[in-house]
């Protein structure tokens, strides 16, 4: 007896007691795992290659198609006008609410055609992503495009990610969207001085081989605004500014983007005149 006493007074004196019997796996548990495990089935299948490029497919179908309905609500000759407008305000209104979605999921330029129409009503939204040169009017010439070629310093063929512009040393340098300045970097290689706009619907921007910067990390800028000078820094042959566009993380053709406003604006300056009358 004494034994077992002395056992259990330096049991409790030195902190020991005896071990906790495990959690037990109850019905709550099990719903909370079970439902975990279907919401991973469902992120992997949702995100699969297949059904986003089906998504894809389906959406860019839709918009299409709401283009294309669009199209006809302004040359019907109905003369009940009041229901023309309302039945335009309603499309606008659908369209709004599955551009913001549909501008973040297509790959590149190819699909804006289907928002042709719409954008003449919503210009403004053509500042929120890259639509515009990055130089002044007749200020520069193209003298590599996107695609691959010969590069001309290490004389071997390969991609060109981007478009070069050539133009004049100094010469200013533009946002082609409203966004923040994400990084600024200094290079003696590569791209020598340049920098990188995020804008909306998962573009950005980079401007390569400036001689000056005149933004800071962080800053946002608006579309048009002025960033910095072309120069000639890092892996350059000449004066001239390298331009990309990124998509989703994906380096896509700018060239269809540089256009983009001019060409929304020259129309509506054009459906104008002709309404007022005007030759």
């Amino acid at each position: 007896m004494i034994f077992f006493e002395s056992t259990i007074f330096w049991r409790k004196k030195v902190g020991v007691t005896k071990p906790k019997s495990a959690k037990t796996f109850g019905k709550k548990e099990f719903a909370y795992f079970l439902f975990l495990i279907i919401m991973c089935l469902f992120f992997i299948i949702w995100h699969c290659p297949y059904n986003t490029a089906q998504r894809l497919k389906d959406n860019t179908i839709t918009m299409e198609l709401y283009e294309e309905r669009l199209k006809m609500n302004l040359v019907s000759s109905s003369a009940d006008v009041d229901l023309i407008e309302r039945e335009r305000d309603q499309l606008l209104l659908t369209i709004e609410e599955k551009i913001v979605g549909f501008l973040y999921q297509i790959p590149d330029y190819s699909y804006i055609s289907s928002l042709e129409t719409y954008l003449q009503f919503r210009p403004k939204l053509l500042e929120q992503f890259p639509s515009a040169v990055p130089l002044e009017k007749g200020n520069y010439s193209i003298s590599s495009n996107y695609g691959i070629r010969v590069h001309p310093i290490s004389d071997k063929e390969k991609k060109h990610y981007g478009i070069d512009l050539a133009t004049a040393r100094g010469k200013y340098v533009y946002s082609s969207a409203s966004g923040t300045i994400l990084n600024i970097l200094y290079s003696k290689k590569g791209y020598g001085t340049h920098i990188i706009i995020k804008h909306r619907f998962g573009f950005e921007t980079l401007y390569g081989h400036l001689n000056k910067v005149l933004v800071r990390k962080g800053q946002t800028v608006k579309q048009h605004e002025m960033i910095g000078a072309v120069g000639s820094t890092g892996s350059s042959t000449g004066y001239h500014l390298h331009y990309e566009i990124l998509k989703n993380g994906n380096k896509i053709d700018p060239i269809l983007s540089f256009n983009l406003k001019k060409n929304i604006y020259s129309h509506l300056i054009e459906s104008n005149t002709i309404k007022d009358g005007v030759e």
